[in-house]
Formats: C-alpha cells, structure tokens, sequence
C-alpha cells in the first residue's frame, strides 16, 4: 500500500501544479489538464453529438516498479494540437518542465516520501501527430517494511 500512497500524493502534487493550466483538446477548446493514476479512464459512449469525454491533454502518474524501501514512478504527460505547425511537442515538453521544476525545488512528499536525484526527461520522436509525449522517470524513498523477529534476535 505504500507505493499507491506515493502515487496518490503525487497525484494530488502535479494537479495543484497545473491548477488553472488550460491547454487545447481534441474538441478543440481549452481544457484543464488531467492528472490519472496507472491509466487513462476507460471511454465512455456519449449519445452527444460532441462528446468531451477525450482525455488529452493529461498526465498519468504510473507506478511502474519498487521494492521496500524504494519506488519508480513515472509521469507520462501527453498533449494535443492538431495546428499544421506540428509544435504541439512545445505543451508536452512546457508541462514536463513545470512539473519537474517542482520536483526538484520540493522533493519531499507528505513528509514520508523523498526524491532520489533529479528526474530524467524523455521526448518521444515517433510521429503521433496530433499527439505528443513526454515522460520522466523519477525514483523514490519509502517507508521500509522491518521484519518482527528482528527484536528477538537482539
């Protein structure tokens, strides 16, 4: 359950990050960024002519591996534009900047939880137009788990 509280934590840290960040959608308007844990929400059928049920832009907090005493989570930050200028990487990368500028100036999280080293930064260059990727991968302490029968052995 540790590592579900980090994400949670993060969660609840990028969404105050971004709070009052519009970005454009794919129903072309400005929205307010998302933030997910592990996965996008599964799509709903809309009976709407024009649903607003996409979820780009968003940013996922992705619990991807730990063990005790450590955890890697991975902010996956993924954008939309669909202008012929194919510039939307600038959002993607403008958002994986802010959040790591918090990051780093912040890095200890509920007062349990703290950074290991700065985040690393990725772009994908595959082509997705109209959508753009970023992500950073980010490694964390958390509580050890201490074994009971260390006690009787002392």
């Amino acid at each position: 359950m540790i590592p579900l509280f980090l994400q949670s934590a993060l969660k609840a840290k990028i969404e105050s990050v971004l709070d009052g960040r519009l970005l454009s959608s794919q129903e072309e308007k400005l929205k307010k960024i998302p933030v997910f844990e592990q996965h996008l929400p599964r799509k709903v059928k809309s009976t709407s002519r024009n649903p607003d049920n996409t979820n780009y832009p968003c940013v996922v907090v992705y619990l991807d591996e730990w063990e005790s005493g450590q955890a890697k989570i991975l902010f996956i930050v993924a954008t939309h534009d669909d202008s012929d200028d194919n510039q939307g990487y600038k959002d993607a990368v403008n958002i994986a900047e802010r959040v790591n500028q918090e990051l780093v100036r912040n890095p200890m999280i509920d007062e349990r939880f703290e950074l290991q080293d700065t985040p690393k930064w990725h772009y994908s260059d595959q082509e997705n137009y109209p959508f753009f990727f970023a992500w950073g991968e980010t490694y964390w302490t958390i509580p050890r788990v201490e074994r009971d029968d260390v006690e009787a052995m002392i």
